[in-house]
């Protein structure tokens, strides 16, 4: 069995209504499993996201349903005008109470939303989520069927305003998947309705299109603002967990090693209790057989994985940007000699070189090479760097090159390899 370790978890308190950066510093107490739970559990709730940008995307959204209601009583009006100096004005109109329909399923839509988040620390339910984009959806074909049924009046459709404001008002409650789909739902509606329109009347083009932007503008621009939030704060975490390791045990066991150990000690604990459990005599039923045969397969797989690495071997693997883009040759472990100011420079050129590399393939080869008494060469780390006609080097890694150690830089067509001998 293995040995019982104390963690710090973050109280109900801290992990509900706290701020995130209140969980990220009792995480930072906790140890590196307890930062590696929080991030998991930011990447899957966005709790980030709906706590600093939640308040601001409410209000916009709120000013945005406001000026949807404005455009509604306009495009009444148009109507009436219209009705009134048609010759079928008493026929016209006699469907617009669908669009007041419309409204009000937004407006709700929009309250329950807002009060739902705000009952659930800020998250929206993906039952809610799919609530909205059923009812946005259903609200702008209630808004097109009462100008398509009244085929007279001029085309004003309002309702994907509405729309864009609950979906602008959930960007950080909830998963981009469904804010997606519902942007898409109303670029679609909103596009038939302004074919609809020119169709009927080629002066409701204008009308028709600014309708559609006001509902479809600030979407686009929330979701690239929640993109590069999310992708910010995900990396300071990231570069958190990763710094934390430099003053950290030279070689230990990783996270997702010691968490896979702990598992299988508590299936093994069950089962062996469920076996203490049976009366004298009595055989062992065929499915505690299969379950204590798949756990010592599992055992077995989790020992061979659990084998100690560097400090730096561990920052890049739990690193979710430098386990994808960066890759260590370290057989003889001189990673575990450096020194602590040394762990900080060679982490921050890590960092530096590879910040803005597309997680396809290696960008970093790191080879740590041991020194050779006998040909009298001090140990030495290569930076061999690929893809460097793609995105160009930060200039702030040469002064931390020079820290680390006299170094030799060889530039080539989308290369670069740096070369420091360490002092």
């Amino acid at each position: 069995m293995t040995p019982a370790r104390t963690t710090v978890s973050p109280s109900p308190s801290t992990t509900g209504r706290a701020g995130s950066l209140a969980q990220l510093v009792a995480a930072m107490r906790g140890g590196p499993e307890a930062r590696g739970r929080l991030r998991a559990r930011i990447r899957r709730d966005r709790n980030l996201s709906a706590g600093y940008l939640g308040l601001g995307f409410t209000v916009f959204a709120v000013l945005l349903l406001i000026r949807g209601l404005a455009s509604l009583a306009w495009s009444w009006g148009d109507v009436s005008s219209d009705s009134g100096s048609g010759a079928g004005a008493g026929a016209e109109g006699s469907w617009r109470w669908l669009s007041l329909v419309a409204w009000g399923l937004l407006v709700v839509t929009f309250v329950a939303a807002f009060l739902a988040a705000r009952l659930r620390g800020g998250i929206l339910p993906a039952r809610l989520s799919l609530l909205v984009t059923a009812s946005g959806f259903v609200a702008m074909l209630l808004d097109l069927g009462a100008f398509a049924l009244d085929g007279a009046v001029r085309m004003y459709p309002t309702a994907t305003i509405g729309f864009g404001a609950c979906i602008f008002a959930c960007l950080p409650r909830q998963p981009l998947r469904w804010s997606v789909l519902g942007t898409a739902l109303l670029a679609g509606v909103g596009t038939v309705s302004v074919v609809v329109g020119v169709v009927g009347d080629p002066r409701t083009l204008s009308t028709s299109v600014t309708g559609l932007l006001l509902g479809l503008a600030p979407l686009l621009a929330g979701v690239s603002m929640i993109q590069a939030a999310d992708r910010y704060l995900g990396r300071t975490i990231d570069r958190a967990v990763t710094g934390s390791l430099v003053t950290a045990p030279a070689i230990g066991h990783g996270v997702l090693a010691a968490s896979e150990l702990r598992r299988l000690d508590g299936d093994a604990e069950r089962l062996l209790a469920g076996v203490a459990a049976l009366a004298p005599g009595q055989l062992i039923d065929g499915e505690t057989a299969a379950s204590a045969a798949q756990l010592g397969d599992g055992l077995r797989l989790a020992l061979l994985a659990d084998h100690e690495q560097t400090w730096l071997q561990l920052a890049v693997s739990e690193s979710e940007h430098l386990g994808d883009v960066v890759r260590i040759v370290d057989p003889s472990l001189l990673a575990a000699r450096l020194t602590t100011e040394q762990r900080r420079l060679v982490l921050a050129l890590v960092w530096l070189l590879v910040a803005d590399a597309p997680p396809s393939a290696p960008a970093l080869d790191l080879t740590l090479v041991p020194s050779r008494p006998g040909a009298g060469a001090p140990p030495a780390i290569a930076f061999a760097l690929a893809g460097t006609h793609r995105r160009p080097i930060d200039p702030a890694v040469w002064p931390l090159f020079t820290r680390l150690g006299q170094h030799t830089i060889d530039l080539g067509t989308g290369r670069a390899l740096v070369v420091v001998e360490l002092g």
